[in-house]
This record gives structure tokens, sequence and C-alpha cells, in this order.
């Protein structure tokens, strides 16, 4: 019989390397290039897009006492956005949010992936209710692109992986876990609802790049966060689900290159006419004598444009389009939806004189070709 101090030692040999098995079978599974956030970034990353978009902001004087007196001021600035995309196709199509390319320049942008190629895109089809848009890479051969065709479930609690383009930082990656479903947030175009909630960094510059699961699947697509001194680990995305059915929906109005129209009348006016038009609020309406509501005031009108040449001019009132009467800049009527390039359409004008100490009101009729 051996001895018990042997016995013991053997076990205790035993035991220690059986831990140390463990340990190592541990340590390959800890490899950073194993773990699943590695593997997924590694997969999607090529297919996110940093975007680079200019757009002009024209600014017009609101004080009503120079209006009165017929001294309109106006000046146009350009403004750099910075967002983010996914390409969805390896023809280049890519997705992103509205607001990243609304009103981009010439309606085209500068696209960006990982690998340090650059390519120019233009807008195809923009849908600032749903904070959605549609965008084609003029590229020779096909991209890296992402599938958003297999959805995640969306469970609560699993983890979510960001990739975007947070205020200029290309190619950055955050990670947290989904915190609510069905949200609803106020934007500038109205309510958005039915959002997904992540506690995921999402900053400015997010917007637009992928929300992915730990297998690759498509969660939804960067949107918005809360901010403030008390709120942190806020961030919105627009589901998976909802953004694939658009997109598919998007395609179809964009094949053959055919270009939708703009989704507000503001985006309409400027881009087929070259008129910068604002609402006719109570103020104003007053200053000119008008009632509110019955027309737009034309802030400024682009030189060269189809306004121009006809002699429209800042400062005066659009009163309808056809038979369309124009009274806010929202949604642009299903009557005007139709007018594309080489139209000639109807504007109704209000030129508001002032002669002496007295306003005087005359209302004419132009035809316009839309460019």
């Amino acid at each position: 019989m051996k001895p018990r101090t042997e016995l013991r030692w053997r076990s205790a040999v035993s035991g220690l390397a059986a831990f140390w098995a463990f340990c190592l079978a541990s340590g390959r599974a800890e490899v950073p290039a194993d773990e699943p956030t590695v593997q997924v970034v590694q997969k999607v990353l090529p297919a996110v897009a940093n975007i680079n978009a200019e757009r002009v902001v024209r600014h017009q004087v609101r004080d009503t006492f120079e209006l009165f007196f017929g001294r309109y001021y106006s000046y146009s600035e350009r403004v750099r956005s910075l967002g983010s995309g996914v390409v969805v196709a390896p023809e280049g199509y890519v997705i992103t949010c509205a607001h990243v390319v609304e009103r981009a320049v010439n309606r085209a942008v500068k696209v960006s992936l990982s690998q340090g190629s650059d390519f120019q895109a233009n807008v195809l089809f923009e849908d600032p209710v749903q904070d959605l848009a549609l965008l084609k890479v003029n590229a020779s051969k096909a991209l890296p692109w992402f599938d958003i065709h297999r959805l995640s479930p969306n469970l609560l609690g699993q983890t979510v992986i960001v990739l975007g383009n947070p205020v200029g930082y290309q190619n950055s990656v955050s990670k947290g876990i989904l915190s609510a479903k069905g949200r609803v947030i106020q934007t500038e175009e109205g309510q958005i609802e039915g959002l997904l909630q992540t506690d995921a960094a999402i900053n400015p510059g997010n917007s637009g790049g992928p929300l992915v699961d730990l297998g690759g699947a498509f969660v939804g697509l960067s949107s918005a966060k809360f901010s403030g001194e008390a709120i942190e680990g806020i961030g919105f995305a627009i589901p998976g689900d909802r953004v694939l059915a658009w997109y598919r929906k998007a395609r179809g109005s964009s094949s053959g290159g055919r270009k939708a129209s703009s989704a507000t009348l503001a985006d309409f006016l400027q881009r087929r006419f070259g008129i910068v038009a604002q609402a006719l609020t109570e103020d104003l309406a007053a200053s000119f004598r008008v009632a509110p509501g019955s027309g737009l005031l034309i802030g400024s009108v682009e030189s060269g444009s189809p306004a121009a040449a006809v002699g429209i001019q800042a400062g005066m009132i659009l009163v309808a389009i056809g038979n369309a009467p124009l009274s806010d800049l929202g949604e642009v009527p299903p009557e005007l939806a139709r007018i594309g390039p080489g139209t000639k359409s109807s504007l109704t004008i209000t030129l508001v004189e002032q002669r002496g100490p007295m306003l005087f009101q005359r209302t004419q009729t132009v035809e316009v070709v839309a460019r």
C-alpha cells in the first residue's frame, strides 16, 4: 500500500493539471481575435459608409418693420453635414438618414468606405417623415455590402453593436444592449414612432449607421439620441424590418434612374423653380395687409433659376401653382408631385407695393418651366 502522503501529492498534482488545462482552454476562447464582437465588426465594417455632404442654408430677415418698407435681406452659407450609412447592395446602393443628406448641394454627397475608397454618390430618394434616404454610389466595381434582409429578433437585453462616423471619427464602434422598443420621439418633421432604444453610444455623425447583433444580423439604423447634463445612454434607432420595407419601396421608386420628388413643399419649390419660401405668419401677413395663410412669402430666388428668368423676386407672395393654393411648407400636394423637369406650370404671384403711405396689391399669373 502506498503512503497516504504520496496519494495526496498525486491528487494535488492531478487537480493542478486539470486546473491549468481549464485555464489554457479558457484562455484560447478569450483571445481577442475570437471574440464575437470583433468577428462581427470585421464582417460588417467594410460596408459601413462615412457620408460627407454640403447643403446651402439661406437666411432671411424676419423683421416686420423692414418687410413693411420693402427691404428684403438674405444670405447663403454652405454647411457641412457628417453622417453614416451602410452599403446594402453590391451595385452601390446606400441607406442613410434623410437629415444627413437634407438639401445636399446638387443632390450629391461624398461617401468613404473603411478601406479608404472615396466615391461620389447621388441622392435617389428622401423621406423626411421616416428619416430615411437612399443613395447610389458611382463605382466601377462591386462594393462590399451588408445584407439587411437577415433581420435580428430584436430581443430586449440582447447585445447590439453600433458602427458609424460619430463627430467625424470614422469607422467607430460602440457596444450596448437593446433597452426598449416602440419609443416615440418628436422631430422637426413631426413624430417618429416605433423606434428602438439602446444604451450603446450614438452621437452626432452616427445617424444612418447600422446596428447589428452578435450574429451579424440587422437590428436597425442609428437615428438620434437624447442629450443633456443628466441624460446618458439613451439613443434611438429605426427598426430593421421598417428599414427593409422602406428600402424595397425606394428601390422600386428610383428604378431606371428616376429620382423621387421632394417630400416637402420647401424642397420642391427650391429644386424645381429656384424659390426659397417661408411661411406667411400672422405678423408677416399683417405687414403685407394680406390674410394669414393666403400664400408663401418668397425670401429669395436663385440666380439663373426658372423663377428668376420670369422676373419673380424676393418679397413677392406665391399664392398658388396651377389650381393648388399654397399655405404651408409641409407635404407636396398630390397635383404638384407630378411636376417634373420641363413641365410648364402657372404660378400665381402677388406683389405688394408701397406708394407713399398706402400699400397696393397686384396679382398676376406667370408661366414657369420647371427644371
